[in-house]
């Protein structure tokens, strides 16, 4: 029925059909419909389900967290010892990106039926709000997770093709209720995430921890998202508010390379967490970065890492590219992330930001943003706003760079953006760090003599719409090139 692609059945609109493109198993908090929309628990635990999109491989359980820095210039296939894995992807083939079109039938519905449910549920305002501010908030980062990449950045729009994608706000609970709607603008989609996130940072306070969205982590989505949106002023402002609630989590020191093998880094304002229902053993983010020790009490053995006789698990497909280990400057603490390892008895570098922790390998809980960031989207946006929100722009930069080891150098945008490739590198913001930027994006002399992918004139830029999706809805435009 080919209106299952915009609908699926009500159990699976809440998380209970065999979607594998966005969860590789069933979530242990889903729950009978019924149940679902007729009970503040039951709405709650949908809420739980909504969650758990944030997992999936093709989300950011993998696909979104390094797809943008293998399609970009951070990282690129070990030569020879790739395991044939993102190949097409790191040399942005036809065709090939990242695809989040599944959320639609997934999240979006997902989070529609919770905010409308809450409504006609039995509650306390306060426990409605609770769950109100957390859907909001999560409707809010699919959406932008989608406009990103599916549309061009609003202040760089390419040959007035302002297409975004179609804002869904109402929740399809049956095939009977199918509609087919078209693309709303760029920034018709971003006015909607504003939206949504104010809502949830005025609903929401923090006590729930990093691990649901909060009103500090509404907070630091909306800088992000002004930054992106061209609003600096406004991103400086929110950056600032989320630093004020969350600023005493920024680590030092030494503190810095072991905070990425603790359960919960400590500088995650939203954490997405992982249990053995979910996690995907070898598809996971670890995995594709490293090949680590089978043993899990060597995970941290930088001698069992360098042994080939050590039983290893993990593919450990990529590397870092030449063009950023250049930039780490002489005692740069942010380099320890980068390590060896022996694969098939040959030295190469491993990114190990992503080490198993929580007692089992492949399991590692994964922020979303960490507060290092908000330092950055604070000094760029005071910078190029002409303004001093919080701090000045050197203060926020100088900031960064002592916390590394580094000397302090005159604020610029090139200075902040260089720290931020380097503060962010692996987790999965190279890509659209450029694509905000209007910028072409450049690809490693490692892979050969590949063109840069031309902002203004490939249609690489943008992903894809599924063919499947064009074909059953006439009202969908697809992206230009495609």
């Amino acid at each position: 029925m080919k209106k299952q692609l915009y609908t699926i059945t009500i159990i699976g609109l809440l998380g209970l059909s065999a979607c594998k493109k966005t969860l590789e198993t069933a979530p242990r908090d889903s729950i009978a419909a019924s149940e679902a929309l007729t009970s503040i628990t039951g709405v709650s635990s949908l809420l739980n389900t909504v969650y758990s999109n944030l997992r999936g491989t093709g989300y950011y359980g993998q696909s979104f967290k390094i797809n943008p820095d293998i399609m970009a210039d951070n990282i690129y296939p070990i030569p020879g010892l790739n395991s044939n894995r993102l190949i097409t992807n790191s040399v942005n083939s036809p065709g090939t990106h990242m695809s989040l079109w599944g959320l639609y039938t997934s999240g979006i519905n997902q989070v529609n039926l919770v905010i409308e449910a809450t409504g006609n549920v039995s509650g306390s305002q306060a426990e409605k709000n609770k769950i109100l501010g957390q859907a909001y908030g999560l409707r809010a980062l699919f959406y932008w997770d989608l406009v990103k990449l599916y549309g061009y950045n609003p202040q760089f729009i390419v040959n007035g093709f302002d297409k975004g994608v179609p804002l869904v706000l109402k929740p399809t609970p049956t095939l009977a209720a199918v509609e087919f709607p078209a693309r709303n603008t760029v920034e018709e989609v971003y006015k909607q995430i504003e939206i949504d996130l104010l809502a949830s940072e005025n609903l929401l306070d923090n006590t729930a921890g990093n691990r649901y969205i909060t009103k500090t982590s509404a907070q630091a989505i909306l800088s992000k998202v002004y930054l992106y949106w061209g609003k600096y002023a406004q991103a400086a402002t929110y950056a600032d508010r989320a630093i004020a609630a969350a600023g005493s989590t920024f680590v030092t020191g030494a503190a810095y390379t072991s905070s990425f093998y603790a359960d919960n880094n400590p500088e995650a304002i939203l954490n997405i967490t992982f249990t053995s229902e979910q996690s995907n053993i070898n598809e996971s983010l670890q995995s594709y970065y490293a090949q680590f020790p089978a043993d899990y009490g060597k995970r941290q053995d930088q001698a069992a890492f360098d042994n080939n006789a050590e039983t290893k698990v993990g593919y450990g497909d990529f590397t870092p590219t030449p063009e950023l280990l250049a930039l780490y400057e002489a005692g740069d603490v942010r380099r320890g992330t980068i390590t060896t390892g022996r694969k098939s008895n040959v030295v190469v570098n491993y990114a190990r930001k992503w080490v198993p922790t929580n007692g089992v390998n492949f399991w590692q809980n994964i922020p979303l943003l960490r507060v290092s960031e908000l330092y950055l989207i604070r000094a760029e946006a005071n910078f190029r706003a002409g303004t001093a929100t919080g701090a000045s722009a050197q203060t926020d930069l100088d900031k960064i760079r002592l916390r590394a080891g580094l000397p302090s150098v005159p604020v610029s945008v090139a200075a902040i953006l260089k720290e931020r490739r380097i503060e962010l590198a692996f987790e999965g913001d190279r890509w659209f760090d450029l694509v905000r930027l209007g910028l072409d994006v450049p690809k490693s002399s490692a892979l050969g003599a590949i063109a840069p992918i031309a902002y203004n004139s490939d249609y690489r830029i943008l992903a894809p719409i599924p063919v499947g999706d064009l074909s059953v809805n006439p009202n969908l435009v697809k992206n230009p090139g495609y």
